[in-house]
């Protein structure tokens, strides 16, 4: 026998060994492990996604109204004040000099009030007499027209010296609002939530943020909020009332739970990030998580309405999609259902999702089973192919437990 009749046969042999395993392999024979999950009715929760900042609701920054050296401090960061508490005391020197400056200068100008009354008096009795001299003849017209003169100068004179008394009171109160103001007070109750000056700097009133001008921040902590920005795409279906979900980024394995209040009606342009609006957050109260103001967190915002009602959905990762063949046409859905042991490719219909569940409009009904995974699996399952369920994992079940009470707030 020649070498080639030799290879002829083994060839042959080594075919028809393969051949079989192949055709079984595409016939669909082999059986791929799977998890199987019944189609049930959910309540669908879309959210939006935000990013922002932990914030209390008032936050005030205390900034000194006079210039002054600082004398005394009364609370030290982290403190708790009521309205009224002594905060700083800056040192009152320079406008009590001036208060007794003043006080001086409106003294003087009073005991010259009442010298000038006193001449304008004299000389309103000698223009009285003159004028009866002068309807006589006793006395000539030069002579009453310079009395007449020097009385209404001293009119004058003294209406000048009143006028220069109250500029003098004005400066005066002026002065003792300064001084009042040398003692910074609390205007709300809360906590000192940061102090920046220190004893012996100088206070500087300044609307801008220069050495001296930012003293301390006292902010309301009984009401805690989060301000995130919404994007202008999402923000038309946030409205106040709805729940949302708070995870500070110190924190990513804890959340708080809150509900929006209010909804910024002007946009705020963030570089870089097109047009966003400022969405308010009260929090509600938690002792797990300790709240900083100003830490970095993101929102996850449900935005279902209160008109949301059971529907039949299955989870997201057991939708497969196909690109259309005509252009503008949307992508076609389907699911594997499970029927005996072969998976049958079934096209649906979806309509709204959330982070775990997507409706189903058209296509399955409640009741049905499908293959829900694994992601492998269904990435490589054909129809036919045979199929043995194998349990679930264990993050889906706790995504099925986690859709429970959302499911059970919208039964009647």
């Amino acid at each position: 026998m020649t070498k080639t009749n030799r290879f002829l046969i083994l060839a042959g042999v080594a075919a028809a060994l393969v051949v079989p395993v192949v055709l079984k392999k595409a016939g669909g024979n082999d059986i791929k492990e799977v998890e199987v999950q019944t189609v049930e009715q959910h309540v669908i929760t879309p959210t939006i996604l935000a990013s922002g900042n932990l914030t209390y609701q008032t936050e005030i920054r205390m900034i000194s109204e006079v210039m002054g050296r600082v004398k005394s401090l009364h609370v030290k960061e982290g403190d708790n004040v009521k309205q009224g508490d002594l905060l700083v005391q800056l040192d009152p020197a320079t406008v009590l000099a001036q208060l007794d400056q003043l006080g001086a200068s409106l003294a003087q100008s009073r005991l010259a009030i009442d010298r000038q009354r006193l001449n304008a008096d004299t000389l309103e009795t000698k223009w009285k007499r003159y004028q009866q001299l002068r309807a006589s003849g006793v006395v000539d017209a030069n002579t009453f027209d310079e009395v007449t003169t020097q009385r209404d100068q001293a009119k004058i004179e003294l209406n000048s010296s009143q006028q220069m008394s109250l500029q003098t009171e004005a400066q005066l109160k002026q002065a003792r609002e300064q001084l009042a103001k040398t003692e910074l007070r609390a205007p709300i109750s809360g906590r000192v939530t940061q102090l920046t000056i220190k004893i012996g700097e100088t206070a500087v009133p300044s609307a801008t943020s220069i050495a001296g001008s930012d003293m301390l921040t006292i902010a309301d902590t009984s009401n805690l909020y989060a301000e995130v920005n919404v994007n202008e795409t999402d923000v038309a279906r946030v409205v106040p009332g709805q729940r949302a979900k708070i995870v500070p980024a110190a924190f990513p394995d804890k959340s708080w739970s809150g509900t929006v209040e209010t909804v910024a009606v002007s946009p705020r342009n963030v570089q870089g990030q097109g047009k966003s609006y400022p969405v308010k957050i009260r929090l509600d109260p938690s002792k797990e998580l300790q709240f900083h103001t100003g830490m970095s967190c993101r929102a996850e915002i449900e935005t279902r309405g209160s008109d949301a009602t059971l529907v039949v959905a299955v989870p997201v990762q057991a939708v497969q999609y196909e690109d259309s063949t005509a252009n503008g046409e949307p992508q076609k859905a389907s699911v594997f259902v499970v029927e005996g042991d072969r998976a049958r490719k079934k096209p649906v219909e979806t309509d709204i999702a959330d982070d775990t569940y997507i409706a189903v409009k058209k296509g399955l009904e409640a009741g049905a089973r499908i293959v829900t995974g694994p992601a492998r699996a269904l990435r490589f399952l054909r129809e036919g192919d045979r199929l043995k369920e194998v349990a679930q994992a264990a993050d889906a079940d706790n995504s099925k437990a986690a859709a429970k009470p959302a499911e059970a707030a919208a039964k009647p």
